[in-house]
């Protein structure tokens, strides 16, 4: 099992080492779409190597395997893994599941105060975008189900004609793509296991350079550039909670840089990375699942083994079983 586990967890940390390039080198939308799905996977599965290895030594503990079919010392010279290292994949896990916890906790506050504070800024008629009158330069795209697009009019007032419709843009692709939900995935992720936040990070900003290259479809690359730096240069005050798509999202350089070159091309070699990682991971934790599996079974099969032993009504009888067993037999006829 030892083989099995030490391959899961280095599939799992190649994964976390490649991600962000992965993530940068495809295009957005694509990077998006096949990595957050992975990210997740990868995540789940490590928990779950975590969680057999700590079931495991938790499975050698006699008041545990009572409940179950299999006999605890069986396991115990079944298992090959050291008891210090099972152990401490248990704390590992234990610290991980109630940071992952807090992190939902977290988050579901931050959507709910932020639905809140937007709620009234509904305008009852059908049409998403809302101009709130602040002078603070702000733009974000609520999650929901009905995302509504707020700008403030101190946005408003500091884009010209065509700025205005690159940032209607930009923020109409946040709303339609629902980029927030994609961004909270991977950061569910990175709760899930913390190597991944590098990967989770590169994606949200990737959400970021998804909607840029929707917004060059309407005012061209070079002016999408210019504004992204113009709104920037503006300042960021947040109006509202970071859990939602904000125009000033992102590493504003990078995005720039990405607007000053040529569309990215989707190229097979990162395509077949992400494909090969994916299964990387997921071949892992099913190889660790099957010996984990297999180490309970042969426990179960020594325990029941020796049932037979001790239950066996047609156990055969040595001599010196008839002897002991039989004393007014002694001295015979």
């Amino acid at each position: 099992m030892n083989s099995a586990v030490i391959a899961s967890f280095a599939a799992c940390l190649v994964f976390a080492l490649a991600g962000p390039h992965l993530t940068r080198a495809l295009p957005p939308h694509l990077a998006v779409r096949l990595l957050v799905p992975s990210v997740l996977l990868a995540a789940g599965t490590s928990a779950f190597v975590l969680g057999t290895v700590a079931f495991t030594w938790v499975g050698q503990l006699a008041e545990v395997a009572e409940v179950g079919t299999w006999s605890p010392n069986s396991l115990h010279l079944l298992d090959p893994i050291p008891t210090t290292l099972a152990a401490a994949t248990g704390v590992i896990l234990v610290a991980l599941a109630l940071w992952t916890l807090r992190s939902v906790l977290h988050t579901g506050w931050a959507l709910l105060s932020a639905s809140r504070a937007v709620r009234h800024l509904n305008p009852g008629v059908d049409t998403p975008f809302v101009l709130v009158g602040n002078a603070r330069p702000e733009a974000f795209t609520t999650p929901g189900l009905r995302p509504l697009t707020i700008i403030t009019t101190g946005m408003f007032e500091a884009l010209d004609g065509p700025g205005r419709q690159v940032l209607l843009a930009h923020e109409r692709s946040h709303r339609i793509h629902r980029h927030t939900w994609w961004a909270l995935t991977a950061d569910l992720a990175a709760a899930i296991n913390p190597l991944l936040h590098p990967t989770a990070c590169a994606l949200r900003e990737a959400t970021e350079r998804w909607a840029d290259e929707d917004a060059a479809l309407v005012g061209g690359r070079r002016l999408v550039a210019e504004t992204s730096a113009h709104i920037a240069l503006l300042g960021r005050h947040p109006l509202a909670s970071n859990v939602f798509a904000s125009a000033t999202g992102g590493l504003v350089p990078r995005r720039v840089i990405a607007l000053l070159q040529p569309p990215p091309r989707a190229r097979a070699r990162h395509l077949a990375a992400v494909v090969a990682l994916a299964l990387a991971v997921t071949l892992g934790a099913l190889d660790v699942e099957h010996m984990g599996e297999n180490l309970f079974e042969h426990a179960e099969a020594a325990t029941a083994a020796n049932h037979l032993v001790h239950q066996s009504p047609h156990r055969a009888e040595s001599p010196c079983d008839t002897e002991v067993g039989h004393p007014h037999l002694i001295g015979g006829i």
